[in-house]
């Protein structure tokens, strides 16, 4: 009697499982003949055999009406693209094929409301999605002084200010800037002397930036590839190893990049830009050596600024919002020159950086890399704050 008892309890427990169970729709709008698409098709196959609760729509946008739907469900849920595949679930929207991005949109639903968007939006054409306050009051905080503030902003924010102040330390720069401005403080012109740093600074950053913007164009697509974002994350890896290991074999940190022989043509070219007395070639001048430092640089340490691309272009932002991110990571990783020139033009003495300083730099430098890398190819997601 007792296990007959017990039988039934489990069956019944069994049976309000399955019906209490959460079904969730994936929507994906793919295109014949893109290979993404396809895998993507596959992968979800697999996905829906193993768990009887997932749905899996298709919609093949080679069909005027199927296109259609997609550009309004882009315009509801605000997230245009012209990449394939394109996946909605409830209120997410991933573009190209990551399952990671995938798994983790469903696990966000096993814990919280569900609403399938698209469904919502075929039945009625007209249907505006409401944000939904609890999820907005989990992403906000009052902080004193800064006031509200968001968490999943706030996180890429941090990334940017050390990732771009550690970028700073470089000292394939340094050395020329501090030689610049010892050759600066020898014209006892301190009007041309602002002008000439000024430039080498302005230059420089804009350089960087641009260096960044282009690399961010390629890992806007890249990233969407599991793969690529393997590739990337194993890179970061081994630059990660290879700067902490500098930091332990070598005592004293400095420029691999530069022989003596390259060193002494940049000295002699910033010797001929601050001696020549027209101000618009030494403009001109000063310019080509901001661009030549800056290819140097980017040698010496592209592993800071090529990850922290790729983890904005993860988390699919607009427009706008990425120039922030990259304006204030270039912010940050002129702050020390910035600092650097303005004393040496107020007390007209040269204030360097401590070997010892750029020499911890790569540490931590090679810290956060190990660190990135680590995430990108065990746990990307967590590198995902917008969602």
């Amino acid at each position: 009697m007792f296990r007959k008892i017990l039988i039934l309890l489990l069956f019944l427990f069994v049976f309000s499982y399955k019906v209490n169970a959460k079904e969730i729709d994936i929507h994906l709008f793919y295109q014949d003949g893109c290979p993404h698409c396809q895998n993507e098709k596959e992968y979800l196959s697999n996905l829906s055999k193993e768990n009887q609760d997932i749905n899996i729509n298709l919609y093949e946008i080679g069909i005027q009406k199927n296109s259609d739907l997609l550009y309004g469900i882009q315009n509801l849920l605000d997230k245009p693209s012209n990449y394939i595949p394109y996946t909605v679930i409830g209120e997410y929207a991933l573009v190209g094929f990551v399952p990671e991005d995938i798994e983790h949109v469903i696990n966000i639903y096993e814990k919280e409301e569900y609403i399938d968007v698209v469904s919502k939006y075929i039945e009625d054409p007209n249907y505006k999605l409401e944000k939904e306050e609890v999820k907005e009051e989990k992403e906000t905080f009052n902080l004193p002084i800064l006031g509200e503030v968001n968490a999943k902003e706030s996180s890429l924010l941090l990334i940017a200010v050390v990732i771009g102040f550690v970028d700073g330390f470089n000292p394939c720069a340094m050395w020329i800037l501090l030689f610049l401005i010892t050759m600066l403080i020898g014209m006892k012109d301190k009007k041309r002397m602002w002008i000439l740093g000024s430039t080498f600074i302005f230059v420089s950053a804009f350089i960087y930036m641009i260096f960044m913007l282009a690399w961010l164009n390629i890992a806007m697509f890249a990233t969407k590839i599991s793969i690529i974002r393997l590739i990337i994350g194993l890179f970061a890896l081994v630059f990660g190893l290879y700067n902490i290991s500098k930091f332990v074999k070598k005592p004293e940190s400095g420029c691999e990049v530069v022989d003596d022989k390259k060193r002494n043509n940049i000295i002699d070219r910033i010797k001929n830009i601050t001696s020549n007395k027209k101000l618009i070639v030494s403009l001109l001048g000063i310019s080509l050596l901001a661009v030549s430092v800056n290819v140097i640089e980017l040698l010496c340490s592209a592993g800071l600024p090529f990850t922290y691309t790729n983890i904005l272009a993860m988390n699919e932002l607009s427009g706008l919002s990425y120039s922030i991110y990259i304006l204030v990571y270039i912010f940050f990783f002129m702050l020390d020159d910035f600092i650097i020139f303005a004393i040496a033009m107020i007390s007209f003495k040269v204030t360097g950086i401590s070997t010892k300083y750029s020499r911890y730099s790569s540490l931590i430098g090679g810290i956060i890399m190990l660190l990135i890398g680590l995430l990108m190819i065990y746990k990307p997601e967590l590198l995902m704050f917008n969602f």
